[in-house]
């Protein structure tokens, strides 16, 4: 048995088929087969079942195992890079596509100066889908809202990001000028399109009691998983959508919508660096969180 043979099963059972794991690891199907029957029989037992496809009680034993002990490599490792030195460290970044243009390139930039050989994976996905591979253990640190189980999680909050609406740039609104952004009367817009996050998503959350609050019900014209879209529709003038801070900075270049804040509310969410308290940080995790959060004092 060897650590290439747990990643194998661990990767099969993600993959629940054989054919896709063998794509997702680079070898082929056949040498694949070949190895888990190999460690079947070491075993003497079956990890999965064929027909129709699953783990059998002992493969569900297996890769829970199997998880733990590649993860206290990965521990030792970096451990053992630590001390040896940083030319050899590797770090796993979770964070949306928006946030990373906009807030990781600098930031980046200077980590490079004191890390040259440190291998920087992104994982840019939706919050949902970066909570998932925090809690797998497939990233070392997200960048998002703060996790909700503070005793499995440390959540470093860094700054707070104004949740504003931002309507097609084609729309004419009366609005009120402020030192930052207009500010309109939410009600106003009772009688527009909106294009909104789930309910499952803090602002899809907020941007619907935001319109109660104000008397309406929004027309949603459609619903989503990600800010990226909400922008895409909105500069085809098709709705208004509640838009958090960081992403209209990361456009407003475009000059393709309008961004306000919203009258007698003042909306807004914590952005954090967040990562697991079960599993070892290594220098160069903690190195990149200092020069993160100096970089923000800048923005």
């Amino acid at each position: 048995m060897n650590l290439n043979q747990l990643n194998y099963v661990i990767t099969i059972a993600e993959e629940k088929n054989f054919s896709k794991a063998s794509y997702k690891l680079y070898i082929s199907q056949p040498s694949l087969s070949q190895s888990i029957q190999f460690l079947e029989k070491e075993l003497g037992v079956k990890l999965f079942e064929r027909k129709p496809f699953g783990l059998t009680p002992a493969g569900k034993v297996f890769v829970e195992w199997a998880k733990n002990v590649l993860s206290s490599e990965k521990e030792m490792s970096q451990k053992l890079s630590d001390i040896a030195s940083n030319d050899l460290s590797s770090l796993t970044i979770g964070v949306s596509p928006y946030r990373c243009s906009y807030l990781l390139p600098n930031v980046i930039s200077e980590f490079k100066k004191i890390y040259p050989n440190c291998k920087i994976t992104l994982e840019e996905h939706p919050t949902d889908v970066l909570k998932s591979l925090l809690e797998e253990d497939k990233i070392d640190l997200l960048i998002d809202t703060p996790h909700p189980d503070d005793f499995v999680y440390t959540s470093i909050s860094v700054l707070k990001e104004a949740i504003l609406i931002g309507i097609p740039i084609e729309w004419e609104i009366d609005y009120k000028k402020t030192d930052t952004y207009p500010e309109i009367d939410l009600s106003l817009l009772k009688n527009k399109p909106f294009i909104m996050l789930t309910e499952n998503q803090l602002i899809g959350k907020v941007g619907r009691k935001l319109c109660v609050q104000n008397g309406f019900v929004p027309d949603i014209l459609l619903e989503c998983h990600n800010i990226e879209t909400l922008y895409s529709f909105i500069k085809k003038g098709m709705g208004a959508s509640f838009i958090p801070e960081l992403f209209a900075k990361a456009v407003e270049c475009d000059k393709t919508m309008k961004c306000y804040k919203i009258k007698n509310s003042m909306p807004e969410r914590d952005l954090a660096i967040v990562y697991s308290k079960n599993k070892y940080l290594p220098k160069a995790a903690k190195d990149f969180i200092k020069i993160f959060i100096k970089g923000l004092q800048i923005l």
